[in-house]
């Protein structure tokens, strides 16, 4: 075959994977909701540079992506599929670049070729390149970075384009993402060993001054990225599980965010198979594979290794983080694979292998576009069904308050209610009686006009883990029908609210005092008139500091001891506000549904409880005796009135 046939024979085929990934990540672009982050990004890049600087600055996130998607939005518009075209953009730049790197560490055009197919067929990538977020552009800066450092490792001689264009890249993908540091590091280190064992000293010289650069150049929002990570509140306080951490990479590594978590765990033998087939394929073929086992592992391993030693400290962790690690195992796959080897029993394993990953990834990719159990946050759908009911009168409530951006992208006309009214997460600041009261009797106020609200909840198990907004609505007035549930939302609504009605301090209105050991103080309880039961708790003296998770037992019975019913034994509070996260003299909410407590029809009559407290660590679940040496305590008969 002549030279012009064979560059042909590989351009023809790349342009293929680069027009497959392109299908792929225009399809259906804007056929899903925008969700929170992507919220985030459509509020904060319609504002002018100067403000979205700050926001940035306080945020999670360095700002370039923002810039990014600011510049194309005044161009292209806002709408949903023009603010996730810039990662549909860089996701299909991963593509080409991925296989230029493939190239370049192996010299053999099937290994680039390989590269492009994965990379255009990951259900990750696709996923990523999908999103309003910052995800596909990192990825593809990290690749550009990466190909110009293995570039420059061997030019002959040095030239000061390719470390150029590295510091750009580079300071890019750190001003993307903070953790493109941990990436810089991985393949740093590759470079480092390859140019230690040429000797060559001008390389690594350069390779010296060109980080440094980056690191000037990121010298104005060190600040910025140190503050984050004394200041962020986004995350809960606790331990990493570190094997959970790890299982998750594994699977959004392999079969990405669209594969039910039991099937990709099982998948996840057949992708180590593979793995472990492209691994001994690379170590037993000498040359060029080498080096790209050196680049690949490293690239792999040095940001997971980073990532997870950080959340070990910071315990905020999502795999999504660790994306900026995914080509170094396409690039593993893709070396060990394309392997042109005689034996025939090789080469048929390794087509098998590449068949069982394509397979995979179309798989994950037709779920990702057609299996509606991975469908996004519907706030599109929300608003749309409350714009069409939604009365003068109604007032929409807002839990969280911090989704704010996303409501107001698609619900601008219908002013919301926030609880609690900060711009981002806080974990710590969870509802109570004190926040909730004054923010509702200023907006039911007699003069304000309104009489009903639609209570729109997202991520209340994280602000609202104790029900305390819907139990403050059911006090001001009465849950009246209509309650809808969309994909990760829920929508109830509430009239006849009155200000007067709602409480400002917990509304015990059967007082207990009942203390069970020396850790928890059970303050009183009421009854809704819907027949919700709420019970009211509070640290002991004796419990500061303790890391006790207390859990309830309750059983109901008539007054001749019938039994009626016995809920599943729980938290105190909501599951995800356990004990240990109470503050000292706060008095905590337990919230316990009509139809739990008083069974499936509940009815009005007079009704005994129980309630007996342990510790959950405890294996044998011993009560914490009660005052009178009681291993439960024994409530009063109470009248149940349903209406």
């Amino acid at each position: 075959m002549r030279i012009g046939d064979r560059a042909t024979a590989y351009r023809i085929p790349l342009l293929a994977c680069v027009l497959l990934a392109f299908a792929l990540r225009v399809l259906l672009l804007d056929s899903q909701s925008l969700w929170y982050d992507e919220g985030v990004t459509a509020a904060i890049t319609q504002r002018g540079l100067g403000e979205l600087t700050q926001w940035t600055a306080n945020d999670i996130q360095p700002p370039l992506y923002y810039y990014v998607v600011a510049g194309w939005g005044r161009l292209g518009g806002w709408s949903e599929w023009s603010l996730r075209w810039p990662s549909a953009f860089f996701g299909v730049l991963a593509v080409p670049l991925l296989a230029m790197l493939a190239l370049n560490l192996t010299r053999r055009r099937s290994a680039a070729l390989l590269a492009a197919l994965l990379t255009a067929l990951h259900p990750l990538l696709v996923y990523y390149s999908q999103e309003a977020r910052m995800y596909a552009m990192l990825v593809a800066l990290g690749l550009l970075a990466g190909y110009l450092l293995v570039r420059a490792a061997t030019a002959e001689p040095a030239g000061w384009r390719l470390w150029a264009g590295y510091v750009v890249a580079a300071t890019a993908a750190v001003y993307t993402h903070y953790f493109a540091f941990f990436l810089l590091l991985g393949i740093g280190i590759a470079f480092l060993l390859e140019s230690r064992a040429r000797w060559n000293r001008q390389r690594i010289w350069c390779f010296v001054a060109a980080n440094v650069a980056v690191l000037v150049l990121y010298v104005p929002w060190f600040a910025a990225l140190f503050t984050r990570l004394r200041v962020d509140r986004s995350y809960w306080q606790g331990a990493l599980k570190l094997n959970e951490a790890l299982l998750a990479v594994a699977v959004s590594f392999t079969s990405g965010e669209t594969v039910a978590e039991r099937m990709a765990i099982w998948l996840l033998v057949v992708y180590g198979v593979i793995s472990a087939w492209a691994l001994v394929r690379l170590w037993h073929t000498r040359g060029q594979s080498r080096r790209l086992l050196i680049y690949g592992l490293l690239w792999l391993a040095a940001p997971t290794v980073a990532v997870l030693a950080l959340a070990l400290n910071v315990p905020k962790f999502n795999a999504r983080y660790d994306i900026v690690a995914l080509p170094g195992l396409l690039l593993l796959w893709a070396g060990g694979l394309s392997i042109d080897r005689r034996a025939v029993y090789a080469r048929g394993l390794s087509i098998a292998a590449i068949m069982a990953l394509v397979s995979g990834f179309f798989f994950a990719d037709l779920n990702w576009f057609f299996n509606p159990a991975f469908t996004k946050d519907e706030w599109r759908q929300v608003a749309a069904f409350l714009r069409e009911r939604i009365r003068p009168d109604e007032q929409v409530v807002l839990v969280s308050g911090h989704a704010w951006p996303v409501w107001e992208y698609y619900a601008p006309d219908m002013p919301a209610l926030r609880l609690p009214d900060l711009p981002t997460l806080d974990v710590d600041a969870v509802l109570d009686f004190a926040g909730t009261g004054p923010a509702l009797q200023a907006a039911f106020a007699e003069e304000s006009g309104k009489r009903a609200a639609w209570l729109v909840n997202w991520q209340d198990e994280v602000v609202d883990p104790n029900d305390v907004t819907p139990v403050q609505l059911e006090l001001g007035g009465r849950e009246k029908g209509q309650s809808e549930a969309f994909y990760g939302l829920t929508l109830r609504r509430f009239s006849s609210l009155r200000p007067a009605r709602f409480e400002t301090a917990p509304p015990v209105v059967h007082v207990l005092d009942a203390h069970f050991g020396d850790q928890v103080i059970l303050r009183g309880y009421n009854v809704l008139n819907n027949g919700d039961l709420l019970l009211f708790w509070q640290r002991s003296t004796g419990a500061a500091g303790t890391a006790a998770d207390l859990h309830f037992a309750l059983e109901s019975t008539t007054v001749d001891g019938v039994p009626i019913a016995k809920p599943q034994d729980r938290r105190l509070s909501g599951y995800t506000y356990p004990f240990w996260r109470w503050p000292a003299d706060a008095i905590v909410m337990g919230h316990i549904p009509a139809q739990a407590w008083l069974g499936e029809s509940p009815q009005l009559g007079v009704v005994r409880f129980t309630v007996r407290v342990y510790d959950a660590r405890d294996p044998a679940s011993t009560p914490l005796v009660t005052t009178g040496g009681r291993d439960q305590l024994e409530v009063a008969p109470v009248q149940v009135i349903i209406d």
